[in-house]
């Protein structure tokens, strides 16, 4: 198994990975509640998972989850709740406002993609020419909106597991602990997803968007999921690295 954690490399190792393909991988993660069968780390353990597979394949370094991500916040007097602790349209149960347990993520839009601007210029400066960045909802966003920036300001190719992905179905990480992350879950790391821990009456299964993560989700469905995304992330990069090459020449 090739290393390709960014912080487990020598630094001769580093240049010879970024000499084969000069690409960063960044997970865009939360510790955020992802029902009570699944890891409050969810959305970077996924993401992670999919960047060190695909590291593996085509080359480049997989970098440390961001566990900090702007989302949506709703102020209640002295009170504030964020992402899903707000009911929002397609949840697969209602429920009142609350704080869900472990959820300790939230950050500013702003003050994310600032944070975002100097990881751009810091690897930039190491030699990196395209940054993949995926996970959480948000964060994907507030990535992307930066792709014009990223190319001018630093020189950088941007993009996401989404960009080259077409079936909507097979998206990675297209809703919110339902069917398809739990899917995903089942798929790369099985001992972290619980169906015990969802009480009979179902009581429990809020701040959930998307199919029924119990009656739905599979691990041959997670398989699916990869495989496709891992499919059309590496036919990316190698078009984005292709045009990159051509550029220089």
């Amino acid at each position: 198994m090739k290393k390709v954690l960014y912080e487990e490399l020598l630094p001769e190792e580093f240049v010879q990975r970024m000499q084969e393909m000069p690409v960063a991988y960044l997970p865009l993660g939360t510790l955020e509640w992802h029902g009570p069968h699944m890891p409050l780390g969810a959305d970077g353990i996924q993401s992670k998972e999919l960047f060190v597979r695909v590291a593996e394949k085509v080359g480049g370094v997989v970098l440390p989850i961001l566990f900090m991500g702007p989302d949506r916040v709703f102020h209640d007097h002295e009170k504030s709740f964020y992402g899903m602790d707000i009911n929002t349209e397609g949840a697969l149960h209602t429920y009142y406002v609350q704080q869900l347990k472990g959820s300790a993520y939230w950050l500013e839009k702003e003050l994310f993609q600032d944070y975002l601007r100097s990881i751009f210029a810091q690897l930039s400066r190491a030699g990196v020419r395209i940054v993949v960045g995926h996970g959480h909802g948000p964060s994907i966003h507030a990535f992307q909106e930066l792709t014009e920036e990223a190319e001018e300001k630093y020189g950088l190719r941007i993009f996401t597991a989404w960009t080259y992905a077409e079936d909507e179905k097979l998206k990675y990480q297209n809703d919110h602990a339902g069917a398809n992350e739990t899917s995903i879950v089942m798929a790369v790391r099985p001992d972290l997803v619980d169906f015990g821990q969802v009480k009979e009456d179902e009581s429990n299964l809020i701040g959930i968007a998307g199919r029924h993560p119990v009656r739905d989700s599979s691990a041959e469905f997670g398989n699916e999921i990869l495989e496709y995304t891992m499919k059309t992330l590496i036919s990316g990069i190698k078009k984005e690295y292709k045009e990159i090459k051509d550029r220089q020449n």
